[in-house]
């Protein structure tokens, strides 16, 4: 590795030797991986140290009574997380052969080496973290690397807990927890949560901070109907006539909602006998 990081033309030889000692012919010790990351992050280092000691002397006008200042070169030998992620982790993490002890000690070894560096975790590696766990149903070991903050707070983290609710009950409290923790408005939550098809859990979410008589019926209705999912289609729809019986006494929408086109689509698909009837008291 340190011949290779030598070298100029060297990325791709250098993902490729990484990808190569976590196969199963080859498969390196977890010590010599930590090595080889660290070495890795250590140039990495270098260069983001590099980058921001120009960007704060670009600021600070030195650029132009310094005209020896130039922007340091991002060499072969500059691995980024998302280099890693790409070519060589994702992948590792989807060979059914591979025991998912070993697989996730070497994301874990991965992470320590970026903290060790000082340098800030990618949510996206910690996702990755997240869905070989709840794939392998070691929910014991997510709680406890949440709870230990192992994987650090983010936005994404946090909605992707969202979305394990069904499997995984707690993970709807740890991620409300997490968002409080990044003081994040609860509208934003949910915008994230339906732009990632995450209807449900938006709706769970709404539920739980007791919003869910002030949203709007359209937005959730839209984005149910985008997942292309009847039968979710079908929940969300009946859950807002519920709600109009409730508080209006009448399960129909109002001109207002705009949901005519909601309610048509749900005529077609189901039929007008499926619409909720008015009950009275």
């Amino acid at each position: 590795m340190d011949f290779l990081l030598q070298r100029k033309e060297c990325k791709m030889v250098i993902l490729s030797v990484c990808s190569q000692m976590l196969s199963e012919s080859d498969r390196a010790t977890l010590p010599v991986i930590a090595t080889v990351f660290d070495k890795l992050n250590h140039e990495y280092k270098k260069y983001l140290d590099a980058e921001q000691s120009y960007t704060m002397a670009v600021e600070a006008g030195q650029s132009r009574s310094s005209p020896l200042l130039k922007r340091p070169v991002r060499t072969q030998a500059v691995i980024d997380q998302s280099d890693m992620y790409t070519h060589v982790l994702s992948a590792f993490t989807e060979k059914k052969e591979m025991p998912h002890k070993f697989v996730i000690a070497v994301l874990m070894e991965y992470i320590r080496s970026l903290n060790q560096f000082q340098i800030p975790v990618q949510h996206y590696l910690h996702e990755l973290v997240i869905k070989t766990l709840v794939q392998h149903n070691l929910f014991y070991m997510l709680h406890q690397f949440l709870q230990y903050h192992v994987l650090s707070d983010s936005k994404p983290l946090a909605c992707l807990l969202l979305s394990l609710e069904s499997f995984y009950p707690p993970a709807h409290q740890l991620s409300l927890d997490m968002l409080k923790r990044l003081s994040t408005a609860n509208d934003e939550i949910v915008e994230v949560l339906l732009s990632k098809h995450q209807v449900l859990a938006a709706l769970r979410f709404i539920r739980g901070i007791g919003g869910h008589d002030n949203i709007s019926a359209r937005k959730f209705l839209d984005a149910a109907k985008q997942t292309e999912d009847n039968m979710l289609f079908y929940t969300i729809f009946r859950f807002f006539e519920q709600r109009n019986q409730r508080l209006r006494g009448n399960p129909n929408f109002t001109p207002g909602e705009h949901c005519e086109e909601h309610v048509a689509f749900f005529k077609q698909v189901f039929g007008d006998q499926a619409l909720m009837k008015p009950t009275t008291f």
